[in-house]
Protein backbone atom coordinates (compact mmCIF):
# COMPACT_ATOMS: atom_id res chain seq x y z
CA UNK A 1 0.00 0.00 0.00
CA UNK A 2 2.84 2.40 0.83
CA UNK A 3 4.44 1.84 -2.60
CA UNK A 4 1.10 2.50 -4.31
CA UNK A 5 0.64 5.70 -2.34
CA UNK A 6 4.03 6.97 -3.56
CA UNK A 7 3.43 6.00 -7.20
CA UNK A 8 3.87 8.88 -9.65
CA UNK A 9 4.57 9.22 -13.37
CA UNK A 10 8.36 9.15 -12.85
CA UNK A 11 8.08 5.57 -11.52
CA UNK A 12 5.66 4.23 -14.14
CA UNK A 13 7.12 2.37 -17.14
CA UNK A 14 5.77 0.51 -20.15
CA UNK A 15 5.83 -0.01 -23.91
CA UNK A 16 4.74 3.47 -24.99
CA UNK A 17 7.27 5.76 -26.65
CA UNK A 18 9.87 6.75 -24.08
CA UNK A 19 8.31 4.45 -21.48
CA UNK A 20 10.84 1.60 -21.44
CA UNK A 21 12.60 1.49 -18.04
CA UNK A 22 15.94 1.74 -19.84
CA UNK A 23 15.05 5.36 -20.71
CA UNK A 24 15.38 6.41 -17.04
CA UNK A 25 17.10 3.59 -15.20
CA UNK A 26 20.63 2.20 -15.26
CA UNK A 27 21.40 -0.16 -18.13
CA UNK A 28 22.28 -3.76 -17.22
CA UNK A 29 22.96 -7.19 -18.66
CA UNK A 30 20.46 -10.01 -18.28
CA UNK A 31 21.33 -13.52 -17.11
CA UNK A 32 18.21 -15.75 -17.40
CA UNK A 33 17.61 -17.54 -14.11
CA UNK A 34 13.85 -17.61 -13.61
CA UNK A 35 12.54 -16.76 -17.10
CA UNK A 36 14.19 -16.19 -20.45
CA UNK A 37 14.09 -12.78 -22.14
CA UNK A 38 11.57 -14.20 -24.65
CA UNK A 39 9.00 -14.81 -21.88
CA UNK A 40 5.61 -13.47 -23.00
CA UNK A 41 1.92 -14.42 -22.93
CA UNK A 42 -1.42 -13.14 -24.26
CA UNK A 43 -2.66 -11.69 -20.93
CA UNK A 44 -1.65 -8.36 -19.42
CA UNK A 45 0.49 -8.04 -16.29
CA UNK A 46 1.55 -5.22 -14.00
CA UNK A 47 4.53 -5.55 -11.69
CA UNK A 48 5.60 -3.39 -8.74
CA UNK A 49 9.02 -3.63 -7.11
CA UNK A 50 8.45 -3.55 -3.35
CA UNK A 51 11.95 -3.84 -1.89
CA UNK A 52 15.52 -4.24 -3.11
CA UNK A 53 16.67 -3.98 -6.72
CA UNK A 54 16.24 -6.33 -9.67
CA UNK A 55 17.24 -6.52 -13.30
CA UNK A 56 14.27 -6.25 -15.61
CA UNK A 57 14.28 -7.14 -19.29
CA UNK A 58 11.50 -5.35 -21.15
CA UNK A 59 11.25 -5.76 -24.93
CA UNK A 60 14.78 -7.24 -24.77
CA UNK A 61 16.26 -4.10 -23.19
CA UNK A 62 17.59 -4.53 -19.67
CA UNK A 63 17.67 -2.05 -16.81
CA UNK A 64 17.75 -2.03 -13.00
CA UNK A 65 14.47 -1.30 -11.21
CA UNK A 66 14.28 0.59 -7.91
CA UNK A 67 11.75 0.14 -5.08
CA UNK A 68 8.44 1.73 -6.09
CA UNK A 69 8.98 1.24 -9.84
CA UNK A 70 5.96 -0.14 -11.70
CA UNK A 71 5.95 -1.71 -15.17
CA UNK A 72 2.78 -2.25 -17.22
CA UNK A 73 3.22 -5.27 -19.52
CA UNK A 74 0.72 -5.55 -22.41
CA UNK A 75 -0.03 -9.00 -23.78
CA UNK A 76 2.64 -10.65 -25.96
CA UNK A 77 5.37 -8.17 -24.95
CA UNK A 78 8.55 -10.03 -23.83
CA UNK A 79 9.64 -9.34 -20.25
CA UNK A 80 11.58 -11.09 -17.50
CA UNK A 81 13.19 -10.48 -14.12
CA UNK A 82 16.46 -11.52 -12.45
CA UNK A 83 18.45 -10.57 -9.37
CA UNK A 84 21.15 -7.88 -9.58
CA UNK A 85 23.45 -9.77 -7.23
CA UNK A 86 23.13 -13.23 -5.69
CA UNK A 87 23.73 -11.53 -2.33
CA UNK A 88 20.91 -8.99 -2.72
CA UNK A 89 17.27 -9.93 -2.10
CA UNK A 90 14.20 -8.25 -3.62
CA UNK A 91 10.41 -8.55 -3.58
CA UNK A 92 8.22 -7.99 -6.64
CA UNK A 93 4.40 -7.95 -6.76
CA UNK A 94 2.83 -9.29 -9.96
CA UNK A 95 -0.75 -8.62 -11.02
CA UNK A 96 -1.44 -11.46 -13.49
CA UNK A 97 -4.55 -10.17 -15.25
CA UNK A 98 -5.75 -13.30 -17.04
CA UNK A 99 -9.43 -13.37 -18.03
CA UNK A 100 -9.71 -16.70 -16.22
CA UNK A 101 -8.01 -17.24 -12.87
CA UNK A 102 -6.36 -13.82 -12.39
CA UNK A 103 -3.81 -13.87 -9.56
CA UNK A 104 -1.91 -11.37 -7.44
CA UNK A 105 1.32 -12.81 -6.09
CA UNK A 106 4.46 -11.53 -4.40
CA UNK A 107 7.66 -13.15 -5.61
CA UNK A 108 10.89 -12.86 -3.67
CA UNK A 109 14.52 -13.67 -4.36
CA UNK A 110 16.75 -14.58 -1.40
CA UNK A 111 20.30 -15.83 -1.54
CA UNK A 112 19.74 -19.10 0.33
CA UNK A 113 16.23 -19.96 -0.87
CA UNK A 114 16.41 -18.61 -4.41
CA UNK A 115 13.09 -17.62 -5.99
CA UNK A 116 9.94 -18.21 -3.99
CA UNK A 117 6.32 -17.07 -4.02
CA UNK A 118 5.64 -15.47 -0.63
CA UNK A 119 1.94 -14.79 -1.16
CA UNK A 120 -0.51 -15.61 -3.92
CA UNK A 121 -4.21 -14.79 -3.92
CA UNK A 122 -6.68 -15.70 -6.64
CA UNK A 123 -8.77 -12.77 -7.85
CA UNK A 124 -11.64 -14.63 -9.52
CA UNK A 125 -13.83 -14.44 -6.39
CA UNK A 126 -13.85 -10.64 -6.13
CA UNK A 127 -17.14 -8.75 -5.80
CA UNK A 128 -18.61 -7.16 -8.96
CA UNK A 129 -16.99 -3.88 -7.90
CA UNK A 130 -13.60 -5.59 -7.56
CA UNK A 131 -13.96 -7.27 -10.96
CA UNK A 132 -14.71 -3.88 -12.50
CA UNK A 133 -11.43 -2.58 -11.04
CA UNK A 134 -9.62 -5.58 -12.56
CA UNK A 135 -11.15 -4.76 -15.95
CA UNK A 136 -9.82 -1.22 -15.58
CA UNK A 137 -6.33 -2.58 -14.89
CA UNK A 138 -6.55 -4.87 -17.94
CA UNK A 139 -7.63 -2.00 -20.16
CA UNK A 140 -4.91 0.35 -18.89
CA UNK A 141 -2.23 -2.32 -19.36
CA UNK A 142 -3.47 -3.19 -22.86
CA UNK A 143 -3.49 0.48 -23.91
CA UNK A 144 0.03 0.96 -22.56
CA UNK A 145 1.38 -0.54 -25.77
CA UNK A 146 1.13 3.01 -27.12
CA UNK A 147 -0.34 5.23 -24.40
CA UNK A 148 0.93 6.01 -20.90
CA UNK A 149 -1.73 4.89 -18.39
CA UNK A 150 -3.22 7.36 -15.94
CA UNK A 151 -1.23 7.05 -12.71
CA UNK A 152 -4.29 8.05 -10.69
CA UNK A 153 -6.50 5.44 -12.38
CA UNK A 154 -3.91 2.70 -11.80
CA UNK A 155 -3.47 3.65 -8.16
CA UNK A 156 -7.23 3.84 -7.48
CA UNK A 157 -7.96 0.46 -9.07
CA UNK A 158 -5.04 -1.30 -7.33
CA UNK A 159 -5.82 0.16 -3.91
CA UNK A 160 -9.50 -0.82 -4.26
CA UNK A 161 -8.67 -4.42 -5.16
CA UNK A 162 -5.98 -4.65 -2.46
CA UNK A 163 -8.35 -3.44 0.25
CA UNK A 164 -11.03 -5.90 -0.86
CA UNK A 165 -8.52 -8.76 -0.77
CA UNK A 166 -7.32 -7.69 2.66
CA UNK A 167 -10.86 -7.72 4.06
CA UNK A 168 -11.54 -11.11 2.48
CA UNK A 169 -8.38 -12.70 3.92
CA UNK A 170 -9.15 -11.31 7.39
CA UNK A 171 -12.69 -12.63 7.22
CA UNK A 172 -12.02 -16.11 5.85
CA UNK A 173 -8.43 -16.82 6.75
CA UNK A 174 -7.87 -17.90 3.15
CA UNK A 175 -4.62 -19.75 2.52
CA UNK A 176 -2.57 -18.46 -0.45
CA UNK A 177 -2.26 -20.85 -3.36
CA UNK A 178 0.99 -22.76 -3.83
CA UNK A 179 2.11 -21.38 -7.19
CA UNK A 180 5.11 -23.70 -7.38
CA UNK A 181 2.88 -26.76 -7.08
CA UNK A 182 0.53 -25.33 -9.71
CA UNK A 183 3.42 -24.78 -12.14
CA UNK A 184 4.71 -28.32 -11.62
CA UNK A 185 1.20 -29.64 -12.31
CA UNK A 186 1.11 -27.72 -15.60
CA UNK A 187 4.57 -28.99 -16.55
CA UNK A 188 3.48 -32.55 -15.77
CA UNK A 189 0.37 -32.19 -17.92
CA UNK A 190 2.42 -30.71 -20.78
CA UNK A 191 4.97 -33.54 -20.75
CA UNK A 192 2.25 -36.21 -20.76
CA UNK A 193 0.35 -34.49 -23.57
CA UNK A 194 3.52 -34.31 -25.71
CA UNK A 195 5.21 -37.60 -24.81
CA UNK A 196 4.51 -39.07 -28.25
CA UNK A 197 6.94 -36.71 -29.99
CA UNK A 198 10.59 -35.79 -29.61
CA UNK A 199 10.71 -33.89 -26.33
CA UNK A 200 13.80 -32.52 -24.61
CA UNK A 201 14.23 -30.57 -21.38
CA UNK A 202 14.87 -27.40 -23.38
CA UNK A 203 11.54 -27.88 -25.20
CA UNK A 204 9.61 -28.02 -21.92
CA UNK A 205 11.44 -25.04 -20.45
CA UNK A 206 10.85 -23.08 -23.65
CA UNK A 207 7.12 -23.82 -23.55
CA UNK A 208 6.97 -22.12 -20.14
CA UNK A 209 9.48 -19.38 -21.06
CA UNK A 210 11.77 -20.40 -18.21
CA UNK A 211 15.44 -21.33 -18.01
CA UNK A 212 16.07 -25.12 -18.01
CA UNK A 213 18.19 -24.87 -14.84
CA UNK A 214 15.51 -23.09 -12.83
CA UNK A 215 12.66 -25.32 -14.05
CA UNK A 216 14.69 -28.46 -13.29
CA UNK A 217 15.49 -27.23 -9.78
CA UNK A 218 11.86 -26.29 -9.09
CA UNK A 219 10.52 -29.61 -10.43
CA UNK A 220 12.96 -31.62 -8.31
CA UNK A 221 12.14 -29.63 -5.16
CA UNK A 222 8.43 -30.39 -5.59
CA UNK A 223 8.56 -34.02 -6.79
CA UNK A 224 11.92 -35.45 -5.73
CA UNK A 225 12.53 -36.51 -9.36
CA UNK A 226 14.59 -34.74 -11.99
CA UNK A 227 12.58 -33.26 -14.84
CA UNK A 228 14.75 -35.04 -17.42
CA UNK A 229 14.02 -38.38 -15.78
CA UNK A 230 10.29 -37.64 -15.68
CA UNK A 231 10.25 -36.74 -19.38
CA UNK A 232 12.06 -39.96 -20.29
CA UNK A 233 9.79 -42.06 -18.04
CA UNK A 234 6.65 -40.66 -19.67
CA UNK A 235 8.02 -41.17 -23.18
CA UNK A 236 8.98 -44.77 -22.44
CA UNK A 237 5.53 -45.40 -20.94
CA UNK A 238 4.13 -44.21 -24.28
CA UNK A 239 6.60 -46.50 -26.09
CA UNK A 240 5.35 -49.48 -24.08
CA UNK A 241 1.77 -48.68 -25.09
CA UNK A 242 2.82 -48.59 -28.75
CA UNK A 243 4.86 -51.81 -28.51
CA UNK A 244 1.82 -53.64 -27.15
CA UNK A 245 0.07 -53.11 -30.47
CA UNK A 246 0.24 -56.11 -32.83
CA UNK A 247 2.61 -55.47 -35.71
CA UNK A 248 4.55 -52.66 -34.02
CA UNK A 249 8.30 -52.99 -34.50
CA UNK A 250 10.99 -51.54 -32.26
CA UNK A 251 12.36 -49.47 -35.14
CA UNK A 252 8.98 -48.01 -36.14
CA UNK A 253 8.08 -47.11 -32.55
CA UNK A 254 11.43 -45.41 -32.01
CA UNK A 255 11.06 -43.38 -35.22
CA UNK A 256 7.46 -42.44 -34.37
CA UNK A 257 8.65 -41.09 -31.00
CA UNK A 258 11.28 -38.94 -32.67
CA UNK A 259 14.43 -41.00 -31.98
CA UNK A 260 17.07 -40.84 -34.70
CA UNK A 261 17.70 -44.60 -34.78
CA UNK A 262 16.76 -47.87 -33.11
CA UNK A 263 19.98 -48.00 -31.05
CA UNK A 264 19.33 -44.62 -29.37
CA UNK A 265 15.73 -45.61 -28.66
CA UNK A 266 16.76 -49.02 -27.25
CA UNK A 267 19.31 -47.43 -24.93
CA UNK A 268 16.76 -44.92 -23.59
CA UNK A 269 14.14 -47.66 -23.19
CA UNK A 270 16.50 -49.90 -21.20
CA UNK A 271 17.35 -47.02 -18.82
CA UNK A 272 13.71 -46.93 -17.71
CA UNK A 273 12.36 -50.46 -18.22
CA UNK A 274 15.53 -52.36 -17.33
CA UNK A 275 15.13 -54.43 -20.49
CA UNK A 276 15.80 -53.82 -24.14
CA UNK A 277 12.65 -53.21 -26.22
CA UNK A 278 12.94 -56.60 -27.93
CA UNK A 279 13.34 -58.44 -24.61
CA UNK A 280 10.45 -56.45 -23.15
CA UNK A 281 8.23 -57.37 -26.14
CA UNK A 282 9.04 -61.09 -25.72
CA UNK A 283 8.21 -60.84 -22.00
CA UNK A 284 4.88 -59.19 -22.80
CA UNK A 285 4.09 -61.07 -25.99
CA UNK A 286 0.89 -62.56 -24.63
CA UNK A 287 -0.45 -59.10 -23.80
CA UNK A 288 -0.14 -57.58 -27.24
CA UNK A 289 -3.42 -56.49 -28.79
CA UNK A 290 -4.51 -55.82 -32.33
CA UNK A 291 -3.83 -52.30 -33.51
CA UNK A 292 -6.63 -50.07 -34.51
Amino acid sequence: MACLARLDSSRLFGAWEGGNPIERRRRARFAPVLCTEDHSHPHQEICLLLTGRCRFSFQHRVSVLKPGDMVACPGNVPHAEAFCSSRESYRLAWWMLRDEDPVLHVRRYRRRRGYDVEHAVRLAALTPYGRERLDILRELAARSLRLRPSTEALREAMVSVTLELYRRVLKSGETPVDSRAELVRKVTDFVRANSARSLALADVAGAFHMSPNYLTSLFHSQTGMSLGRFILTERMARAQQMLRQTGASVKSVGLDLGFSDAFTFSRAFKRIAGLSPRTWVRAHGDRRVAGR
